[in-house]
């Protein structure tokens, strides 16, 4: 999502892999690794500011570390708030595309795409050929893996921008065309009591607990084992 003043914006990505415990990789640090086990999932997660838990006091409080301590699966959050596409993040100071090589190197079995509103502006065609590109290249670099697209997300009030659906018809082209899962999640959280943050924009603390447990359940919905 895109950042107040005081910072900058993001549409998410996210890659999930399967496999041990949970280990995140900070937007701006390093990454932390917990013991895996045999059974769990590994998990890569590629998004935006929603995703990387902006305004939260640690990353541990975004929805993919909430649903993966409820799962019991391996994370590595590579989300960067800012970051779309097309628009590079403040961070890491780039795109998604540029985000691919530290979520591979996790050797997730399961992707799970995210798009995000920090391209709106940008031109259609141009914002479907980036998506494209790099669930190919996320394709090409994990071909056993399964990709899974998820809707944006829009949290601000009044009505949907005509863009956001630009950003997740082009994510859902791109999935399909690699045999992968597209997975509209709706807006969860949008004109929810206490779910949003001052900015009417990024999730709370609840309102990422929603977030996990929302998108948790229609991943299940959609068979996309975790």
């Amino acid at each position: 999502m895109r950042r107040v003043l005081v910072v900058a914006a993001g549409v998410a990505v996210v890659v999930v892999a399967l496999g041990a415990a949970h280990s995140i990789r900070s937007e701006a640090s390093g990454s932390g690794t917990a013991s895996p086990t045999a059974s769990a999932q590994r998990v890569a997660t590629i998004g935006d500011s929603i995703m990387a838990g902006y305004g939260l006091d640690s990353e541990d409080l975004a929805w993919p570390a909430v649903l993966a301590a409820k799962e019991h699966f391996a994370l590595t959050n590579v989300a960067c708030s800012g970051a779309g596409f097309i628009n590079d993040g403040d961070a890491c100071n780039t795109h998604y595309d540029g985000l691919v090589s530290q979520a591979v190197a996790a050797k997730p079995t399961l992707v799970i795409v995210q798009s995000s509103d920090n391209d709106m502006g940008e031109n259609a065609a141009d914002i479907q050929r980036a998506t494209s590109e790099t669930i190919e290249d996320i394709h090409s670099a994990l071909p056993h893996a399964e990709i899974v697209g998820l809707s944006t997300l829009w949290d601000q009030p009044g009505s949907i921008p005509d863009e956001v659906s630009v950003s997740s018809d082009a994510l859902e082209a791109a999935v399909t065309a690699v045999h992968g899962q597209y997975v509209d999640i709706g807006q969860p959280i949008a004109g929810g009591h206490g779910l949003l943050q001052s900015d009417s924009e990024h999730p709370t603390v609840a309102g990422q607990r929603v977030l996990a447990a929302a998108i948790g359940k229609d991943l299940r919905k959609a068979g996309v084992e975790l």
